[in-house]
């Protein structure tokens, strides 16, 4: 299933006029939407067929695409699109469509649709067998989570509902960074979801949404690296994959769909080879894709060459040809996407006007822990079977514009305890006020925070102008 190599293409410079672009099969239509943007870029389908990352665009409905975008419109039998807004792009035709990553991404998802078919008959004779459970990983920049997002959306358009989990504490899954979620897709996608994958779009909450909610289940790392504290990472991979077969134990729509699942980056160094086979073997992985690395896929087929998953199952290793359109991202752009995911989480967006509550509580009212500072003493690559425990944080200024998780726990519990739990959502600290020991919070509803503890990370980075 791979693919041969594909010339890169120079973007267009910024385009403002309005215009009429037609693809051919198998054609994409890339574009990258400035920060400098105020309206975005709006696209109309005047005719064929289109899609994003597997979500489908609607004939002659109006999308707007905003800033921080940088994705691709694809369509498999041709199509003519309206454009009009400040965006860079440029167009990519396949003579040869066995040429387009598309072709592979396909065939793909027709071979995992075949293995929940089978699920779903074992299933109608009272089988447990689950759907296909996907891994999909690689090096930086290779278009993992574009990948992922496609077969979720090309799942969910033969109605299915397949739980979607993300290991990445750089990026966030319908929650934050800094934090391993999953969730079960069982509707249609949102077109016009921010680039990043599946950014925090949908993401519960009291406002109004024209996509339904999905309820993730979300842990809680606050570091931005696995690295960063390795030991965490593989227990709350281990919780998270509990989660997940209890969730396809009562659910048999959602255990027929099977699981899609998004990991790290990887650079092939010897423990993250180890964090992948744990992954595999946790969520009973059978299949793993590897995006753009011949290195990666020969090394996960000596690890896994004689293994099978708890069901007796082969564990396929497959490589794709990453697009030569995956978008690299600078780190003023990663930092302006996690700005914007925080202040979506918050105020909802152009969509969803959200109206977050402003509190006011006394430093004795709250719980604060925090994770172990990074200091000359610490390495965070040394893997320990003793966890690093929360402490007891001091509430000082340093405190200010950081958004802390709020625990499924009690305040009374271990601290191991509160470590591990799921978390219930995020506060934002706006003002600490040292004289008056008193906070200035900013949450998502109204009610207080009671006896939950709070646990204060170290990433996302503090949001300066989150109010402003």
């Amino acid at each position: 299933m791979s693919i041969p190599g594909l010339g890169q293409l120079a973007p267009q410079a910024t385009a403002s006029t309005n215009r009429t672009i037609s693809l051919t099969p198998f054609g994409e239509w890339r574009f990258d939407v400035p920060r400098s943007s105020t309206a975005g870029v709006k696209v109309r389908l005047v005719s064929g067929t289109a899609e994003r990352d597997g979500v489908e665009l609607a004939l002659s409905q109006t999308y707007t695409f905003v800033h921080t975008m940088k994705s691709k419109l694809f369509t498999w039998t041709g199509c003519t699109l309206e454009i009009s807004g400040d965006c860079n792009d440029s167009v990519k035709q396949y003579p040869v469509v066995e040429d387009s990553p598309m072709v592979s991404y396909g065939n793909l998802h027709f071979e995992l649709q075949k293995l929940r078919t089978e699920a779903d008959t074992l299933a109608a004779r009272s089988g447990r067998r689950p759907g296909p459970r996907v891994m999909v990983c690689g090096p930086p920049s290779s278009g993992k989570t574009s990948l992922a997002r496609t077969l979720t959306a090309l799942a969910t358009r033969m109605h299915g509902q397949p739980l979607v989990a993300n290991l990445d504490p750089g990026e966030g899954l319908l929650s934050l960074p800094g934090t391993l979620s999953a969730a079960v897709f069982g509707n249609l996608m949102d077109v016009e979801e921010p680039a990043g994958g599946f950014g925090v779009g949908s993401t519960p909450s009291s406002g109004p949404s024209a996509v339904p909610v999905k309820l993730p289940i979300v842990y809680y790392l606050g570091r931005e690296k696995v690295n960063d504290d390795v030991q965490l990472w593989r227990d709350l991979t281990r919780k998270l994959a509990s989660s997940i077969r209890a969730k396809f134990n009562e659910d048999e729509a959602v255990r027929c769909s099977g699981l899609i699942l998004d990991t790290p980056a990887v650079s092939l160094e010897p423990v993250e080879i180890e964090n992948l086979a744990l992954a595999v073997r946790e969520f009973a992985i059978n299949v793993v894709v590897t995006l753009g690395s011949p290195k990666l896929e020969l090394e996960l087929q000596r690890v896994f060459a004689q293994e099978t998953t708890p069901l007796g199952e082969v564990i396929s290793i497959l490589m794709l040809e990453q697009s030569d359109g995956v978008q690299q991202r600078d780190k003023h752009f990663a930092q302006f996407t996690r700005e914007a995911a925080i202040k979506e989480y918050f105020f909802g967006d152009a969509k969803r006007t959200l109206s977050p509550s402003t509190q006011s509580v006394s430093f004795d009212e709250v719980a604060i822990f925090k994770l172990p500072d990074d200091s000359e003493d610490y390495d965070p690559s040394q893997i320990s079977d003793t966890p690093q425990i929360l402490e007891p944080a001091e509430i000082t200024a340093e405190m200010s514009h950081w958004t802390l998780a709020v625990m499924n726990a009690s305040v009374n519990d271990p601290p191991e305890t509160i470590r591990k739990a799921p978390v219930m959502g995020f506060i934002a600290v706006a003002d600490v006020d040292e004289d008056r020991r008193r906070l200035k919070i900013l949450s998502p509803v109204t009610s207080r925070l009671g006896n939950r503890p709070l646990v204060w990370g170290r990433w996302p980075e503090p949001y300066i102008n989150l109010l402003g």
